[in-house]
């Protein structure tokens, strides 16, 4: 019984008698034209395209029939073996030719061949390489969701009024980082919409401290960052939220997130009440992030309130185009 590879094969050389036969005809037709001359013309084509098609083997037994045909019925005298020096010459010449092609051809099929083989790998490994790293995120999700309900559950049973206020804290901090970190491995490698992630962060912090009474709007714009950024620029804005949720009054903060020529910025404006310009007193989350996105923080006041900006080179365009990161002094 002949397997599905055979059948494909003598497909292939069946095929290549067609295409032999195609050339013959056309060869024919054009005798008027060609006369005594160019006997092998119409052959080299022949020859290519059967390389390319079918392979090396149907490629050969192409070239020996086309060099017969065009040696039998088109070199002068026809119909007759011929053994002079321009006969043997021609047909010497079309045997290189055609060898010389169908060994290119065959290389290049090989290369073709082994490269999508690789590149079969490559995916196969990519594919797992993934399919790893998406089980480890899950797992540290879980293993910080699980640590945030050790915390919670030590809260309850303590009766210090302060720790278990700080326990509490840290519980809720805790499920905001799995939250945080769920939501950033699951964006892969792409460019992450900062805006977006931004308002859900938001959320669930205000929603981890009971909703005290802080409104925040976003202005519109966007900024779209690599998740390497978007970690350390949301450390940032939940430092400012503190910062604002420690006073007396709330109130409003405005939110910007725009680029501009290569740079990031995000820009909060409290508004309400006239607040200190945020100065933190030795080393802080903001000046180690600031640090690590090369970028500036600035904090003042203004007749609206408290504005605080953030100014970064961005390591991503928007739409993933690669620009200079250039150190701001």
């Amino acid at each position: 019984m002949v397997s599905e590879q055979g059948r494909q094969r003598w497909a292939q050389y069946g095929a290549a008698l067609v295409l032999v036969a195609v050339g013959f005809g056309a060869r024919c037709g054009l005798q008027p034209v060609f006369g005594a001359n160019h006997a092998y013309t119409i052959f080299y084509p022949v020859v290519l395209i059967a390389a390319y098609a079918f392979g090396v083997g149907p490629a050969c037994v192409v070239a020996v029939i086309s060099g017969a045909l065009g040696y039998w019925f088109f070199a002068t005298p026809i119909y007759a073996l011929k053994f002079d020096a321009d006969n043997l010459t021609l047909l010497g010449i079309f045997a290189l030719t055609s060898s010389s092609t169908i060994y290119l051809m065959g290389g290049m099929s090989r290369a073709v061949a082994e490269t999508k083989v690789a590149q079969a790998q490559a995916e196969r490994l990519a594919q797992a390489h993934a399919a790893l790293f998406r089980e480890l995120n899950e797992r540290v999700t879980n293993h910080l969701q699980l640590v945030a309900a050790l915390l919670q559950l030590q809260a309850r049973d303590e009766p210090d009024a302060a720790a278990r206020k700080a326990l509490g804290e840290a519980s809720a901090r805790t499920m905001l980082i799995s939250k945080t970190h769920r939501v950033i491995a699951g964006e892969g490698g792409e460019l992450l919409d900062f805006g977006a992630f931004a308002r859900r962060l938001l959320d669930a912090t205000l929603s981890a401290r009971s909703h005290p009474p802080v409104r925040v709007e976003f202005e519109q714009g966007g900024l779209w960052l690599s998740s390497e950024q978007a970690t350390s620029v949301a450390i940032v804005l939940l430092e400012c939220l503190n910062a604002r949720l420690s006073s007396d009054d709330p109130g409003l903060m405005r939110i910007g997130l725009r680029a501009d020529r290569g740079m990031g910025r995000l820009r909060i404006t409290e508004i309400e009440k006239a607040l200190d310009p945020i100065a933190p007193t030795g080393p802080s989350l903001i000046d180690a992030m600031v640090e690590q996105l090369r970028g500036r923080f600035s904090s003042r006041s203004a007749a609206e309130g408290r504005v605080s900006e953030l100014t970064f080179p961005l390591e991503y365009g928007h739409g993933g185009q690669g620009l200079p990161a250039p150190t701001l002094h």
